[in-house]
C-alpha cells in the first residue's frame, strides 16, 4: 500500500527544547532520517530530493535551535549528546523500528554518533560530505587551511577580530556571540557564514567581495552561533568520555551496517582525507569521490546520493 504522506509536528525533548519534524513520501514504507549539515543548519524543500517518495517513509527535522525548531539558536542544553539521543526520541515517537539514516556535512558527523550508540537501529548509514569532529577539522576551516585557497573571503571573516585575538577566531567570535552588543552579534554571524559560504561549493559562488557588513539573516544566525558554540566546546566529545578520535575509535560498533561515503574530491571545507580514513578504517564501506566542492547541491554528488538510494531499494 502507498499511503502518501505530508505532515508535521512539533516534538518536546527536553525542558526548553522542541523539535520540527516532518514527514513525507509513503507512510507504508521504508523509513529514511535525514540529518542536515551545520551545526546550526536546516531542512528546506530541497532536503527530500535524494529519496523515492513513493518507496520511502521520509522524516526531516530542524536539530535543536534551528530552522522551525524552538527556542531559536539556544546553546543551552544544546550539544552533541542531546542531538543523539534526539533522533532516538523522533524514532520513537514514529514508532519506527528501523531505519536509513542519510547524513551531510555535521549530518554525517551525528548519523555516525547515532549510529555507534543505537547500531540495531540503523538500516544503512547514507553520508555525504565526511566531517568527524576532530580539532585538526575545525582548526583547518575556522584557523588555517581552507584559508589559503580563498584568501580574500578568509580576510573578510578574520578581520572582524582585532589582530591580538586572531590566534584562536573560534575564541574569538564566540565572545561576540555570548557577548551583549547586539549590532557585533549580527556582523559577525553574517561574516562567520559568508566565510563558510564561500568554501562549500567547488567554484566559489561569492564573486564579489563586502566591505560593509550586513544583518545577518536568521539562518546565518543559527550557523555562525551554534557552529561556533560546538567549536569552542570542541564538539563536545567530553560528554562521551572521549577526546575527538571518538568516531575512529568506535567504528567498530558499526562494522556490520552497510555504510556508503561521497565525498567531493575537491571540497575544502571538510578535507576528503577524513572520508578516505573512515572507509579504510570501515572496510565494508563503499567510498565514491566526486568531481564536486562540499556541497550537496553539486551535480555528480546529488545524482551519486540519489542513486544510492535507489539502489537500497533493491536490497
Amino acid at each position: 500500500m502507498n499511503s502518501k504522506i505530508n505532515q508535521s509536528w512539533m516534538l518536546q525533548v527536553s525542558d526548553i527544547h522542541q523539535l520540527y519534524i516532518e514527514e513525507r513520501g509513503n507512510h507504508d514504507g521504508i523509513p529514511v532520517v535525514y540529518l542536515h549539515g551545520g551545526p546550526g543548519g536546516c531542512i528546506g524543500d530541497d532536503s527530500a530530493r535524494y529519496f523515492d517518495p513513493a518507496y520511502y517513509r521520509i522524516i526531516l527535522f530542524d536539530q535543536r535551535g534551528c530552522g522551525k525548531s524552538l527556542p531559536f539558536a539556544e546553546l543551552k542544553d544544546n550539544n552533541m549528546w542531546e542531538l543523539v539521543h534526539d533522533i532516538e526520541k523522533i524514532r520513537q515517537f514514529l514508532q519506527i523500528d528501523k531505519w536509513h539514516v542519510f547524513g551531510g556535512s555535521f549530518g554525517s558527523t551525528l548519523a555516525l554518533t547515532y549510529a555507534i550508540n543505537y547500531p540495531n537501529r540503523c538500516l544503512s548509514l547514507v553520508l555525504r560530505g565526511i566531517f568527524l569532529g576532530r580539532q585538526d577539522d575545525i582548526y583547518w576551516l575556522s584557523q588555517a587551511g581552507a584559508s589559503y585557497y580563498y584568501p580574500e573571503q578568509f580576510a573578510y571573516y578574520r578581520d572582524l577580530i582585532p589582530p591580538r585575538n586572531r590566534g584562536d577566531l573560534v575564541k574569538a567570535y564566540y565572545d561576540i556571540f555570548t557577548g551583549s552588543d547586539e549590532t557585533l552579534k549580527s556582523i559577525a554571524a553574517e561574516r562567520w557564514s559568508s566565510w563558510e559560504y564561500s568554501v562549500i561549493f567547488l567554484e566559489s559562488r561569492i564573486t564579489t567581495l563586502k566591505h560593509e557588513a550586513d544583518v545577518a539573516t536568521p539562518e546565518q544566525v543559527a550557523l555562525a552561533r551554534l557552529e561556533c558554540h560546538y567549536f569552542v566546546n570542541k564538539m563536545f566529545w567530553h560528554l562521551f568520555d572521549s577526546d575527538d578520535q571518538y568516531i575512529l575509535r568506535n567504528v567498530d560498533k558499526i562494522k556490520d551496517i552497510p555504510v556508503y561515503i561521497v565525498h567531493g574530491r575537491y571540497d575544502l571545507d571538510c578535507r576528503p582525507s577524513g572520508a578516505y580514513t573512515l572507509h579504510t578504517q570501515l572496510p565494508g564501506s563503499k567510498l565514491w569521490f566526486t568531481l564536486a566542492g562540499h556541497s550537496s547541491a553539486e551535480t555528480e554528488t546529488r545524482e551519486r546520493l540519489i542513486q544510492i538510494m535507489d539502489e537500497l531499494k533493491l536490497n
